[in-house]
Parts: structure tokens; sequence; C-alpha cells
């Protein structure tokens, strides 16, 4: 929105609301107040009325009961006459109780009175006749359909009859009319219709009993309704009373519509003045919004224009109608901001595409740089390499020696990788005359570095630039010689032939890397499709989805008690049925979710799968161990006994059947934790082997002091004590240590029957591997153990006796 806008506005509404206000409320002041005068003129209209009628009733009863009696003397009242004509009395008759006959009559004017009683409602009207008060009937059409109230007494003796005519309430009710549709109407006690200004209505003796206010009038009360007319078809409002004695009602409704109309008709010159007002005052708000506006506009029209040409320049004095010096000081500031901004706009962009660390370019900056390389890379004779660098180990560098190191090998890792970029020498003449894009080397998070380079097409010239990369990071840097054991693993793609895209030669790289760091890592890979197709985060992805999926499957290899020649277990072994590249061994993805929380979740899953095949062996019939492997980020989770706790309780699963295989480098990543988990899953009576024993560094001293119930000697110890004397010492004292310890021993990776005859005279307890049996799927173990497992133990036993 514009300021003039903005102005405006301000302008309007500053006018408009209290305009607004001051409206409505003189509109609900004005209903308010219209509505008490209507309701107070209302109610006395009415009331007069009543007492009209009142007065109306009591003249026209003392009359009827004086005609009745003095006919009765024989007098006929001639002096009268008059009177009861103004009463509009049309007859008197004195009528025989007990004969019925008509005593005497007399007649008012030119109404004749009746001769014989034989009318049924007459009849009717005899039957209220009182000694103690006259009775007067409801509105009644008599023989000639005229409208007529019937007066009755007992005088004892004799009955008096009288008649009256309604045309004293219809003149009553016509006498009253204000505004448009304002009336009187007035009912008989049954709330007939005596008066109204609907002539049907009075003709028909219209009952409108089921009106609210009638109803209020037929129960004798005084005061204020609303209420829908039919007749009028909209609300009205009325003051209503009810007359003593006859029961009859007077209202005077008049309809809300028309009360509203007068209310606005009132409030037009008050609308008429605010209007006017409004107008002139937003007038004069436009004049001073675009005395002020102006300047601005001017002033933001320069800025625009900057910002058009993306480039920030200074602005020149804007003039305006009206010098402000609030403006002048905005354009000052204005000026003073561009230049800051141009200046930090120069440091903003470094930072945004370097990296903070190794001053290297970052991988946005990346993109840029090679971009217009791979554009012009077409051809084979004008490609190149793309290399991922990740540097072994980096992690265990800032755990054990803190973040500040860990960015001092990275500063020197940038360095070593920029020397020996700058050490290339390339062939220019080879590809033509236009000379090779300068090598990019950027760091593109974490200890992963990308070097691109081009020229570099031969075979012979790849592998020596990879070799001299590793060569140079593994060289120990002059401020960190306590890292002696600095190295990287380097993948590697080539541009064309793998991909004209930074992100997809990077994808390349990064799978050859990862290739790499499985075989040992301090090595280096080119890519090619054969070593597969996913980057160790997508195995990672597609790792979880196996799990949600139920893709992963167990396979279990038994172990062999050599004393009594029976199974005494499994070890549950993992597989990964992959929909796209088939079947996976672990040793192809377990490495790229090593110290991940995917690990977690792997080993969560095994230990539930392993439980519920353990119950589905026990139904078979062999009630015996699995051993599942955990790794060790999962096993120093501070929720690990709780979650197994957890497992156990919702399968029902008995502890001593599981056993709890860890390698002995959780012992150094736990730390004192270890023995506390250690202790507890003693407690609640699971089994704990260490896994792997004698593969990396044995700290004997760790394991004395840890309560594990056995030790899995590594294949490697094995097979090294079989051919090498100090080797064996060193497994015969392992054996002897882990008697002293009261834990049983287990041989990994028995192939031979030479390996398995030489284990069990070492005093192996049991013995695993190939020899016995492969891993194999539940359905499959069952039926090894029903069938083949005797053949093989008998085969092992005879073999034995035979070495013997």
């Amino acid at each position: 929105m514009k300021i003039r806008s903005f102005l405006i506005l301000t302008f309007f509404m500053a006018v408009l609301i209290p305009s607004l206000v001051f409206g409505a409320w003189s509109y609900h002041d004005g209903v308010k107040r219209e509505f008490a005068s209507i309701k107070d003129r209302h109610l006395l209209i009415a009331q007069n009325l009543g007492f009209a009628l009142e007065r109306y009733h009591k003249d026209i009863v003392a009359a009827f009961e004086a005609i009745g009696e003095s006919l009765a003397a024989g007098d006929a009242m001639p002096h009268m006459q008059r009177l009861f004509s103004q009463l509009n009395m049309n007859f008197v008759v004195n009528i025989d109780k007990n004969t019925g006959a008509i005593l005497q009559t007399l007649a008012f004017g030119e109404t004749v009175a009746p001769t014989d009683l034989s009318g049924e409602e007459l009849q009717h009207m005899m039957s209220h006749a009182s000694t103690e008060k006259t009775y007067l009937s409801g509105v009644v059409a008599d023989t000639n359909g005229k409208n007529r109230i019937y007066l009755i007494r007992d005088f004892g003796s004799f009955v008096s009859l009288g008649s009256i005519s309604t045309d004293y309430f219809i003149a009553l009710g016509r006498s009253i009319s204000f505004g448009i549709k304002g009336h009187a109407a007035i009912v008989d006690q049954f709330g007939s219709v005596l008066a109204h200004p609907l002539k049907d209505w009075i003709a028909a003796r219209k009952n409108i009993a089921k009106v609210s206010a009638v109803k209020r009038m037929m129960n004798g009360e005084t005061g204020i309704e609303e209420f829908y007319s039919p007749a009028l078809k909209g609300n009205m409002i009325a003051g209503l009373t009810s007359v003593p004695g006859a029961g009859w009602g007077v209202m005077v409704p008049q309809p809300v519509q028309e009360i509203y109309e007068k209310i606005y008709r009132s409030l037009e010159s008050v609308f008429f003045i605010l209007t006017t007002s409004l107008l002139m005052t937003f007038g004069i708000g436009c004049l001073m919004a675009k005395s002020l506006s102006a300047p601005l506009e001017r002033l933001a029209t320069a800025m625009q224009a900057n910002a058009r040409k993306r480039k920030l320049e200074t602005v020149g004095r804007v003039a305006g109608f009206i010098p402000f010096r609030e403006i002048g000081d905005l354009r000052n500031n204005y000026n003073i901001m561009v230049r800051r901004v141009t200046s930090a706009g120069r440091r903003i962009e470094k930072l945004a595409y370097s990296d903070t660390i190794t001053g290297l370019p970052n991988r946005d900056r990346l993109q840029t740089l090679t971009a217009p390389i791979l554009q012009e890379s077409q051809l084979p004779k004008r490609g190149g390499v793309m290399v991922l660098v990740d540097l072994d180990n980096f992690k265990d560098v800032n755990d054990l020696h803190g973040h500040d190191v860990g960015d001092q090998l990275l500063k020197a890792s940038a360095q070593k990788l920029l020397k020996v970029t700058g050490d290339l020498d390339l062939d220019h003449n080879k590809a033509g005359t236009d000379p090779w894009a300068p090598p990019v080397v950027a760091r593109i998070g974490g200890d992963e570095f990308v070097i691109m380079v081009q020229g570099l097409i031969e075979d012979a010239q790849v592998e020596e630039f990879l070799t001299d990369l590793r060569t140079e990071l593994s060289v120990p840097s002059d401020d960190l010689t306590f890292i002696s054991n600095a190295s990287a693993s380097v993948g590697c793609s080539r541009f064309p032939q793998d991909g004209r895209e930074t992100e997809e030669l990077i994808k390349r790289a990064d799978i050859a890397m990862y290739h790499a760091k499985k075989g040992g890592k301090n090595r280096s890979e080119l890519y090619s499709t054969k070593i597969g197709t996913r980057t160790a985060a997508e195995l990672r992805r597609d790792l979880l989805d196996a799990i949600a999926n139920d893709h992963l499957v167990l396979e279990y290899q038994p172990k062999i008690c050599v004393r009594r020649q029976v199974i005494n277990g499994v070890e549950a072994l993992i597989r990964w049925n992959h929909p796209e590249l088939g079947r996976l061994m672990p040793d192809v993805w377990i490495p790229a979710i090593h110290g991940s929380h995917i690990m977690d979740r792997l080993g969560e899953w095994v230990i539930e799968r392993a439980m519920k095949d353990q119950r589905k062996l026990a139904e078979a019939g062999f009630d015996i161990s699995m051993a599942v492997n955990i790794g060790s980020r999962h096993f120093a989770q501070s929720n690990f006994i709780t979650s197994l706790d957890a497992l156990r309780s919702k399968l029902d699963f008995s502890p001593a059947k599981l056993e709890i295989e860890i390698t002995e480098d959780a012992l150094f990543v736990s730390g004192d934790a270890a023995m506390c988990i250690f202790k507890q899953l003693q407690e609640r009576g699971y089994k704990v082997a260490i896994d792997d024993f004698g593969k990396g560094y044995s700290n004997i001293a760790r394991l004395a002091s840890l309560p594990f119930d056995f030790l899995k000697i590594d294949r490697s110890i094995i097979v090294g004590a079989f051919e090498d004397a100090r080797t064996r010492a060193i497994l015969r004292s392992t054996i002897a240590m882990a008697n002293e310890l009261d834990c049983r021993t287990v041989g990994e990776g028995i192939e031979t029957l030479e390996q398995a005859e030489f284990a069990t005279k070492m005093g192996i307890n049991c013995l695993q591997g190939y020899y016995f049996a492969a891993a194999m799927p539940l359905d499959v173990l069952i039926h090894w153990i029903h069938h083949a497992l005797p053949e093989v133990v008998e085969d092992y036993q005879k073999s034995l006796q035979q070495a013997v």
C-alpha cells in the first residue's frame, strides 16, 4: 500500500469511525426513546378505552336491570327511551321461569322483541341466568345476522333477557387511529372480535384468542406486548388491558416497522450532516496526504530504480512541496545504509560461498564453479575426474581430542589437497589449444572434500593422482604430530563418462568412496557399475524402509557343544532382500550404518524377531538359546535395558534363552557404563557374550572385571594358532583365562575338519562354522536339527576317534 493511500485511508477512518459511532449511538438512543414513548402512549390509550368500556358495562347492566324490574311492575319507562337508545340496547323481555312464556317486552328503535324462546342459543343463554349478577354473553349473531351481546338476569319469579348491538364498540375502536396502520382492537371475553379495522373480522366475529396479546387480556392482564399480527402480516407492539366484570379486552397495536421508519425520518438530518462532514474532512485529508507523501514517493521511485538495476546507489536530494526535515534525514540515512550494505555484501558473498573453517568453496559455490566446466566437457578428450575424499576416523579425532583439533585437521587436510592439485602438470596439447580449467577443491560437509580436475583422462594419470592424495594426507602435520594414523578413503568418478551433472558425479564418487572404505579404509576406488549404484546415504534410507516394510530376514547358524556333541544354541545372522539389488549380505551395508541411530533400530528389530523365532523353535521341540549381535552404540544407550525388558514382557520371553553378543569396542565406547549394563543383564537372566575376541585390541584388565558368559574367539586366532606356535600360546592362555573366569568359549569360523579337531584339542567348548552348518532360515534350521544334526555330530565324533 502506498503511503498516500494509507494516509488517505487513515484520515477517512479517523472521520468515519466517530461518525459511525455517533450515528449508531443516535440511532439506538432514538430507538430506545421512541419505543419507551410508544409503550407509554399505547398503554395509556388502551387503559382509557378500558375505562370507557368499564363505564359502558356498568351503565348497560344498570339500565338492563332497571328495565326488567320496571316492566315487571307494569311501568314502561317511556322517559328513558332516549337513554336506552344511546346505550345501543335493542330490547328487554321478561320471561316466566316455569312456562317459558314471555310476560313483558320492551323494544327500542326499529328492533322487534322475540315472541318465543325456541332458539337453542337463547335456551343456552337462559342456563346462565343468575340471581347474583347479570350475565353477558359473547358476541353472537341474531336472527338477522347482526352482531349482538345478550344480558340475562334471574329476578326470582322471572328472568330478564336483553340485547345490545356492538355499534358502540365499533365506534369506540374507530375513534383510535394513528400512524399508517395504528388502531384499536376490542374482543369479548372469549377472544372474538368486537371492533377491528378489518370489517370482515367484525362481521365474522373472528376469534383471535391464540394471539399472545389476546391471551393476556383474557387472563385479565394489563401491559405491553410484541406479537405477530396475522391480519397485518407483521410484528406489532401493543398496549393492552381488560375490562373488569365484563371480561372484554382492549389493545392498541402499531406495526414495529412504522416505528423504525419514523425513527429513520427523524435521523435523516443527522445523517446528512455527518455525511457532509465526512466528505469535507476526507477532501482536506487528501490534500494533506498528497503534500506529505509526494516527496516520499519520489524517493521510493529512486530506490526502485536502484532495485531494477540490481545495484545499490546513493540517492540525490529530493525536493517536496513542504521541505520536511524527516524526509531529508531518511534520504541521508538511506545513503549511509547503501554504503554499509555494499561493503557487507562483499563479506556475505564470501561467507555464503566458502567454508568457514578451511576457506575452500562450499557445496553451493562448487555447483557454480563446476557447471561451466561440465558444460564444455561434452567429449571424453575434454573430460576429467570428480574425486570425493573422506577422512578416516575423523569422528574419533573429535571425540578424543576435541573439535578444535578436528578443525585444525580439516585446515591441514585442505592445504594438502591444494598442494597436490597445485603440483599437477597436465599436457594441454593433447586436448587442443584450449587450456584446462583450474582444479576445483571444495569442502562439502563434515570430513568430506571434493576435487574436480579437468584433463586427467588416462588411467595411469588418475591412479597416480589418487595415490598422491592419499600419500599426502597420511603425512602427519607439524601442528598435529600426535595424530599418527591420519588417512583417507578416496572415491573417483569420471566425466563425461559417469555423468554430466555435478551431483550425479559426486554420487558416483561417493559410491566408489564407500566401496573403498568398506575394503579397509586408506584406499582409493574408481567408480564402475560393478561396485554398486547406491551411496551410503541411500543405503541408510533403503534400510529404514526395509525395517518398516519387513524386507529383512534372520538366518541362524548352529553352535555345537564339543563335549556333549549336541546343538547348544544358534546365532542370528541378518540378511537383506533388497527390492532392487536382490539379496545383500551384511558386509555390504553394515559399514554404511555403523555408528548411526539406524543401528539401534536394526538391533531392536533383530531382538524382537529372534525372540519370536525362539518361541517357534521351542514349539518345534528345540528350546535352545538365541544369540543376537548388538552394536556398540546401541548397547551404550541409556534405554537399552528398558527397551529390552519391554520386548521381553510384550512377548512373554524367557531371558535365559537370549544371548547378547557385543564386540570389544563396545567396552571402549561405553566406558564404565558397560559394567552397569553387564550387571543388569546378568541380574535379569540374560546371557552375555564377547564377540570377535582377538580381532582387535583386547583389554584383558577390562574383560576380567566384566561378568560375561561366553567368549567367542575370532576365526583369525584359531587359524593363526593352527599354523603358528606363538599364536597357539596366546589361544591357550585365552582359553585358560576364560575357564578361570567361569565362562565358556566358542570357536568362530570353523570351516574344515582340521580346524574343528584343533579347536577341540585346545579345549574350546563350542564350535560354530561352515564345517557344521551355514546360516539357514528358521524352517530349514528346524529340519536340519531333526534330520542332519545327528549325522553331522556322528561324522565329527568318528573323525575325532580316528584322530585319537
